[in-house]
C-alpha cells in the first residue's frame, strides 16, 4: 500500500468516526429534549390537577359549609381530605420528577458536556461544531443549581398547599 492509499483510508476513518460522533451528539441532544419536555408536560400538567382539586376543596367548603368528618375525635371540613390528597399527588410528581426524569436528564447533559469539551476546538468551515450544551449552562449558572429551581417550584406550591390545608383543616368554622 502506498502512502496515498494509507492516507486515503485514513480520512475514510476519520470520515466515519466524525460520522459516529454526530450521530452520538445527536442522540444526547434528541435525549436532553426529551427529558425537558417529559419534565414540562408532568408539571403542567401535574399543576393543572392540583389547581382542580384546590378548586374542587374551595367548591366543597362553598356548597357544604356546614360538612365535617370526624378523624381522630377532631372535626376536619370534607374539603380537607380533598386537599390532602392533592398534596400526596404533589409530592408523588415531584418525587418522579427530581429522583427520575431530572437525574435522566442530568445524565444525557453530562454526556453533552464531554462531548463539547473532547470536541471543544473542532471546527467545520470556521464553525464550532460541539458546545451548546456548555452555552446554556454558562447561560444558567453554575451546575447544581438547577435542583434548587425544583425544589422552589415545587417547594412554594406545596406550602400554598400546606396553609390552604391548615386553614381549612384548623380554622374553617361553619360559624
Amino acid at each position: 500500500m502506498d502512502k496515498q492509499e494509507h492516507q486515503a483510508q485514513a480520512g475514510d476513518r476519520d470520515m466515519q468516526e466524525m460520522q459516529l460522533l454526530l450521530e452520538e451528539w445527536k442522540v444526547v441532544m434528541q435525549t436532553q429534549m426529551h427529558f425537558n419536555d417529559m419534565i414540562i408536560k408532568m408539571r403542567t400538567a401535574g399543576l393543572s390537577v392540583l389547581i382542580a382539586v384546590f378548586g374542587g376543596a374551595a367548591i366543597a367548603i362553598g356548597q357544604y359549609p356546614d360538612r365535617f368528618i370526624e378523624v381522630a375525635h377532631r372535626d376536619f371540613h370534607v374539603a380537607a381530605p380533598i386537599i390532602l390528597f392533592g398534596l400526596l399527588l404533589w409530592l408523588a410528581i415531584f418525587l418522579i420528577d427530581y429522583f427520575y426524569y431530572h437525574k435522566c436528564l442530568l445524565g444525557a447533559v453530562e454526556r453533552g458536556y464531554q462531548i463539547d469539551d473532547a470536541y471543544k476546538d473542532s471546527q467545520v468551515a470556521g464553525t464550532r461544531m460541539y458546545g451548546m450544551t456548555t452555552l446554556i449552562r454558562n447561560a444558567i449558572g453554575k451546575p447544581g443549581r438547577s435542583k434548587w429551581y425544583i425544589w422552589g417550584f415545587y417547594g412554594l406550591v406545596f406550602l400554598v398547599g400546606l396553609a390552604y390545608l391548615l386553614m381549612v383543616g384548623f380554622w374553617y368554622s361553619a360559624k
